[in-house]
C-alpha cells in the first residue's frame, strides 16, 4: 500500500443493473471487493433500475460483505416498449448527472472516482482530481472522447493494444495509461470438486467426454461462435457439447441449430447459471472451448473473463486465434484456432481427446499463467499506479 496510504475512499461508478447475469455487473462487483480488500473504503454507485436481481450483490456472487452499494436515481424505461430506442440515452445521462451531483456533497477532494462509463467520469473529472476511465471497448475519435481522455487522470486499459492505439490515436503520453487486463477469483476454481463429484453434482453424464463453453451466447447482438462450435461437434460423434449461460431467446435460437445439425441430443443446455457455479460446471469438463468469431471488438478490445476462469480451471482451452486472446494465453497453453473455421475447430477437439499428454501440459502451464491475474493482485497495481 506503500504511496496510496493517504487515499481512503473509492467510488466505483456503474451503469447497468446490479447485480445481474451480466459479465460487466460482475466485473464491477469483483473490481469493488478487491479494491475493499486493499484497505480501502469503496462505495458502488449504480441506477435504481428494474429487473435488478432480488438478491444483494455480495449473495449473487458470493463476495465479501467488505464495500457499499448507493442506488442513485434514474430514467428507466426499459420495460416501455414504445419508448425502447430512447430508454438507454434517457437512463444513461440521467444517472450520470444524480451520481455527479451524489458526488458533489457526498466525495472529498482525496478520493479516488473510478468508472467505466464515459460520462459520469467526466462530469466527475470536472470536480475531483483523483478519476480514473477504464476502458473496457475503444472510444471513437470524436470531441466528447477527447475531451474525456484530456481530462481524466488515469487511464487504465485492458490490454496493451488498446493502450498503444490511445497513444497513437489521441497523443497521450504512455505514462498515464496503465495496460491491466481482466482478472479472475483463483481460489473459487482451485477448491472446486473433481471431475466425477461436479458431474455428479450437475447431473451430467459421467462417462462422456465433454466439451464446454460457458459465457453468453451473444454480446452486444453480436455472434460469439456458437453455431461454428455445433457445427463442429457434429464431426466429433464420441463427445457431448455442454453449453452454460444464454438468455432463454438465444437457448431457443441455437437448440434449432441444434437440431438443424442433427446432434440435439448430443447437446446440453443449461441457461443461465449463477456465477458461483461456474468452477463447478468448468470441473465437469474435459476441454473447453472459446470460439470467438473475428471482428474488431473480440480481435483487438476484449479482455475476456472466460478466458482467465479457463485458465484457472486446469482443464485444456481451445480458442480462437485473436490478439486480445494471444495476449492472455501464452502460446503452448493453448490450442489456437482460425476464427471461423469449423474444419479446424473440429481437428482441435479431436487432437486433444487423443493425446492426453497435451491435454496435462496446456492446463497446467495456463494456471501458471493465470496466478498473476488475481482480482487482488489486478486492484494492488492499479493502485500503485494511482500514487
Amino acid at each position: 500500500m506503500a504511496g496510496i496510504s493517504h487515499i481512503k475512499k473509492l467510488y466505483l461508478i456503474f451503469h447497468g443493473r446490479f447485480p445481474s447475469e451480466k459479465a460487466a455487473a460482475l466485473f464491477a462487483a469483483k473490481s469493488a471487493e478487491a479494491f475493499a480488500e486493499r484497505g480501502l473504503d469503496v462505495m458502488v454507485l449504480a441506477p435504481r433500475r428494474l429487473g435488478r436481481a432480488k438478491q444483494t450483490a455480495f449473495d449473487f456472487y458470493r463476495l465479501k460483505n467488505n464495500f457499499q452499494v448507493v442506488f442513485l436515481p434514474t430514467v428507466d424505461l426499459f420495460k416501455v416498449p414504445v419508448l425502447k430506442r430512447l430508454a438507454f440515452p434517457a437512463s444513461f445521462f440521467s444517472f450520470s448527472v444524480f451520481t455527479f451531483f451524489y458526488l458533489l456533497f457526498a466525495a472529498k477532494k482525496s478520493d479516488i472516482i473510478y468508472s467505466n462509463e464515459a460520462l459520469p467520469i467526466l462530469l466527475a473529472a470536472l470536480a475531483f482530481p483523483k478519476t480514473a476511465y477504464e476502458i473496457h471497448d475503444f472510444p471513437k475519435k470524436n470531441f466528447f472522447y477527447a475531451a474525456v481522455l484530456a481530462r481524466v487522470k488515469f487511464i487504465i486499459a485492458t490490454n496493451h493494444w488498446k493502450k498503444k492505439k490511445l497513444q497513437e490515436i489521441f497523443a497521450m503520453a504512455a505514462e498515464k495509461i496503465l495496460a491491466e487486463p481482466n482478472a479472475v477469483s483463483l481460489d473459487d476454481f482451485l477448491a472446486s470438486q473433481s471431475k466425477a463429484e461436479a458431474r455428479s453434482k450437475l447431473r451430467l453424464p459421467s462417462d462422456a467426454v465433454l466439451i464446454c463453453y460457458i459465457g453468453t451466447l451473444r454480446t452486444m447482438g453480436m455472434e460469439k461462435g456458437i453455431e461454428i462450435l455445433l457445427k463442429a461437434v457434429k464431426s466429433v460423434v464420441s463427445c457431448k457439447l455442454l453449453v452454460v449461460g444464454g438468455s432463454p431467446e438465444d437457448v431457443e435460437f441455437y437448440k434449432k441449430v441444434a437440431s438443424e445439425c442433427g446432434i440435439i441430443d448430443r447437446v446440453i443446455f443449461t441457461g443461465f447459471a449463477p456465477h458461483p457455479k461456474v468452477p463447478l460446471y468448468l470441473a465437469a469438463a474435459d476441454i473447453l472451448v472459446a470460439p470467438f468469431p473475428k471482428n474488431d471488438h473480440y480481435e483487438f478490445y476484449m479482455s475476456p473473463m472466460k478466458i482467465f476462469e479457463y485458465m484457472a480451471s486446469g482443464r485444456p482451452i481451445i480458442a480462437s486465434d485473436l490478439n486480445s486472446i494471444r495476449e492472455i494465453l501464452p502460446a503452448d497453453s493453448a490450442v489456437f484456432v482460425p476464427p471461423g473455421d469449423g474444419s479446424a475447430l473440429t481437428a482441435a477437439i479431436s487432437e486433444l481427446m487423443a493425446d492426453k499428454e497435451k491435454v496435462s501440459r496446456c492446463a497446467a502451464k495456463a494456471l501458471a499463467a493465470v496466478v498473476e491475474h488475481t482480482w487482488p493482485k489486478r486492484a494492488e497495481r492499479i493502485l500503485q499506479f494511482i500514487r
